[in-house]
Order: C-alpha cells, then sequence, then structure tokens
C-alpha cells in the first residue's frame, strides 16, 4: 500500500505540544540555507514510531483537551490534532470541517470520525484521481478505523455515540436540547470520544 509523504512541519517536535497550524508561517528562508541546514527537520513519521505509546497518547490527548475546550468541535479538533502530530493538512481544510460535528449536528456521521478519515486521506489517499488501485487501497485503512472506532464506541454515528455517554439523545438543532447537551459536560464527554479516534489513527499511521 503505497503512502504519501508526509509534510513536514517545523514546529514538530517530540515531547512538546505544538499549536502551529494556525499561526503565521515563518519567515521565507533562502534556498541556501535549506540546502546547507546542519540540522534537518526529523520525519513525524519517525519521530511518533520512536516514541513510547503512552507517551504519544499522553500527547494526543493534551491536544485534544486544548483543541476541544478551545472549539467545542470534535472534527475540527480530531484532524487538527492528527495534522499537527503527524505533519498534515492546513487551516483551510480546519476551516472546512467547521459544520461537520454530527455532520451539521443531525446525528449523523460522527465528526471525530470524519476527521480522523480526512487525515488518514491525506496519509493513505491518491493524488492520481484515476488511479483506482490507490483508491481501492486508501479503503483499506479507513474500514479498519470505522470497524476499530465502532467496537469501541458501538457506532460511528453522533446520534448513538451521545445516547451511549448520556444516556439519552438531543437534537442539536433545538436550542432547549442544545443547552441540555451542553450542560451535561457535552465538552469533557465528547473529548473522550476524540481521544478515542485520535488513537485509533494514530496507530493505524503508525503501523499500516
Amino acid at each position: 500500500m503505497k503512502r504519501r509523504k508526509f509534510v513536514h512541519l517545523g514546529a514538530l517536535a517530540a515531547g512538546s505540544m505544538t499549536f502551529s497550524i494556525c499561526t503565521p508561517k515563518e519567515k521565507q528562508k533562502n534556498p541556501s540555507d535549506l540546502t546547507s541546514s546542519p540540522n534537518p527537520e526529523p520525519d513525524p513519521l519517525v519521530l511518533n514510531k520512536s516514541m513510547p505509546k503512552d507517551h504519544l497518547y499522553n500527547l494526543l490527548d493534551q491536544k485534544v483537551d486544548h483543541y476541544m475546550k478551545l472549539s467545542h468541535n470534535c472534527a475540527q479538533s480530531t484532524f487538527l490534532v492528527l495534522s499537527e502530530q503527524f505533519g498534515l493538512g492546513s487551516k483551510e481544510m480546519v476551516k472546512a470541517l467547521t459544520p461537520l460535528p454530527g455532520i451539521a449536528e443531525r446525528g449523523e456521521t460522527c465528526g471525530a470520525v470524519t476527521g480522523a478519515l480526512l487525515a488518514l486521506g491525506l496519509v493513505f489517499g491518491r493524488d492520481d484521481l484515476s488511479d483506482w488501485e490507490a483508491y481501492r487501497d486508501s479503503l483499506i485503512p479507513a474500514n479498519l478505523f470505522c470497524d476499530r472506532f465502532s467496537n469501541e464506541m458501538g457506532s460511528t454515528m453522533c446520534s448513538a455515540i451521545v445516547e451511549k455517554s448520556f444516556g439519552e439523545r438531543y437534537d442539536l438543532r433545538d436550542p432547549n436540547d442544545l443547552s441540555k447537551f451542553q450542560e451535561n459536560d457535552a465538552t469533557h464527554k465528547c473529548s473522550k470520544v476524540v481521544q478515542t479516534a485520535v488513537h485509533i489513527a494514530a496507530d493505524i499511521i503508525l503501523t499500516t
């Protein structure tokens, strides 16, 4: 299975938390400086593989907590954590994920699933739209993620996950239900779902 080359982010470093994807780009360097640099940026894949798994999970969980408290958005948080840890994506992709929790809060596909699949697509997806084999290959890690997530959470559907986590379902488009959802420790409970998605996706990136 072909894996797309990772895009290196200079802010990625072992043992540290970085929230760099939405910050201004560094001043452009002279090409000669890049070729003569004695300390090239580490490969995110190699860097993450070298970490003990519990340390990696701890870093991911800290990032999830930060972004969920900041955004209250499972789709954006999931993708942003994975994109920072593995050097993927752009702030435009984060922006595009804004309305996707529960697919516009309709109780459909969980945003943690959507955000994770977008990250996996950047790793395993095809560049050539006519490459049928690469398309089929990309479905292997995607389905592996969905199967593992569903086994952990009972479903990939937001409404079912919410019912399992909260003991009842909410129509988040209804202001009264939304208030009840938020009062029922929504950010903390949904953060646990995002952490599950991020752990599974990270395992797949590192082992597939």
